[in-house]
């Protein structure tokens, strides 16, 4: 072989080695960035959170209102990247207990008082039915005369209560962002999506077992040291059985969340 191909041969395997040499150190340092030490960010972490939300309301497109949620989740959380002013996260999460709560109608009881003298009508439900919303079925009292000319009134009263329905699910899907992961109060934007099952319809009849749930929200996380950390943050989920049942009201619920995480 010429020495000047010999010389360009040896440059060529200089260069390339340089270049998987800089793209090994830079996909190292990518990897380093999440767990190093002056990160508040781990690169794996396990949590566990307790959620609560005491009524629902027309926020997105739910329409049911008064619905309570009461429950427990569990999260794994991967961190994607990090760099000196956010850090983006992966997690997935699984609600091993979710409680859904809807106002029922129980029965309502008509009192009908005619020229003093007064009949009481009572209709007991054996199953309640979930009500929509709670200000549509207040007291109502009504007056005037009958045909005969007698005076009379009517108060038709409406027993209201609850129903909790079981309903766990998984989100198998969500992400994060953290700003200023080099400190240890930070705060954090989240989005999640998954689904919740449980033993019969909700939020109504006629409605589905089966509903998707997607949130977004946000809140703020102290770390006591560089894996142990509190959470604290505020969700709106919406859950919809988007049409797969003979009713789809939807629920719109504003949710608080606390939680503890460990990384690894």
């Amino acid at each position: 072989m010429p020495a000047l191909a010999r010389i360009r041969w040896q440059l060529l395997c200089v260069l390339l080695l340089w270049v998987g040499a800089a793209r090994g150190q830079t996909r190292h340092g990518i990897e380093q960035r999440i767990g190093e030490p002056r990160y508040y960010a781990p690169l794996n972490s396990v949590a566990a959170f307790v959620e609560y939300s005491n009524s629902s309301s027309h926020i997105i497109l739910g329409d049911d209102r008064q619905r309570k949620f009461l429950g427990v989740a569990l999260a794994y959380q991967r961190g994607i990247s990090a760099t000196h002013w956010m850090a983006w996260d992966y997690s997935a999460e699984i609600r091993p207990l979710l409680l859904e709560s809807d106002p029922v109608l129980a029965g309502r009881r008509l009192t009908v008082t005619v020229n003093g003298k007064t009949s009481v009508y009572d209709d007991r439900f054996s199953d309640p039915a979930p009500i929509e919303n709670v200000k549509l079925y207040g007291d109502q009292s009504f007056s005037g005369t009958t045909l005969e000319g007698d005076a009379f009134t009517e108060q038709l009263h409406s027993d209201l209560g609850r129903r909790w329905t079981y309903a766990p699910g998984v989100t198998p899907v969500c992400f994060s962002v953290h700003l200023l992961p080099e400190h240890r109060l930070q705060s954090f934007l989240a989005s999640s999506a998954g689904f919740i099952v449980s033993p019969r319809d909700i939020p109504e009849f006629k409605t589905s077992a089966f509903n998707f749930t997607f949130s977004f929200g946000g809140g703020v996380e102290w770390f006591r040291d560089h894996r142990r950390s509190w959470t604290v943050e505020y969700r709106v989920q919406h859950t919809s059985n988007k049409d797969i049942g003979y009713n789809n009201p939807g629920i719109d619920s504003q949710f608080v969340r606390v939680g503890y995480r460990f990384g690894f």
